[in-house]
């Protein structure tokens, strides 16, 4: 049963919301996902599936796939021109993740640790991208390991574990 963001309280069905294209590695992909009223308090809510991040017109995997070019060090030109996708928006997915980096490990950390300790990454990569990176992923295979349902998809995975907010966390200081 899902719970409302704000009180907490249950959501129950309330429709759907517009439909959507986002890009996807494959190209694009429309959807329309399905909306959700608190019980409570009255507000509604878009639930979004696990490969899809609010307000971007890309999926996780697409996200991802970016995010490990630079881990790679390939720049963000380099990044969206493979992936066919504009400059000036890779550029600033890199740089939210960057400036999140510490967050992000510190999620991935704590969750192969309430998991699997034993998947714990112990290399120091030189990169704050890249140890987060590493330590999502750990993470997302820890979680699908143990509990052997949800996604498959590794960035979905990681998209659940930073609850949809993998480049719209707070930074950090």
């Amino acid at each position: 049963m899902l719970r409302c963001p704000d009180c907490g309280a249950a959501l129950k069905p309330w429709g759907q919301a517009r439909p959507r294209t986002v890009h996807d590695l494959g190209g694009h992909v429309t959807v329309r996902p399905d909306r959700a009223r608190c019980t409570a308090c009255g507000h509604t809510h878009v639930l979004l599936d696990a490969c899809h991040l609010p307000r971007r017109a890309y999926t996780v995997r697409f996200l991802g796939q970016a995010l490990a070019g630079a881990v790679r060090g390939h720049g963000h030109r380099q990044i969206a021109a493979e992936l066919g996708a504009p400059e000036g928006t890779v550029r600033g997915w890199l740089r939210r993740a960057r400036r999140t980096a510490e967050q992000l490990r510190v999620i991935g950390v704590q969750a192969v640790v309430a998991l699997d300790p034993d998947a714990l990454p112990t290399t120091d990569r030189g990169d704050p991208l890249a140890n987060a990176i590493e330590a999502l992923v750990a993470a997302a295979v820890a979680a699908h390991r143990r509990f052997g349902h949800g996604p498959r998809e590794i960035w979905a995975q990681i998209a659940l574990l930073t609850r949809g907010r993998l480049l719209a966390l707070a930074p950090a200081g």
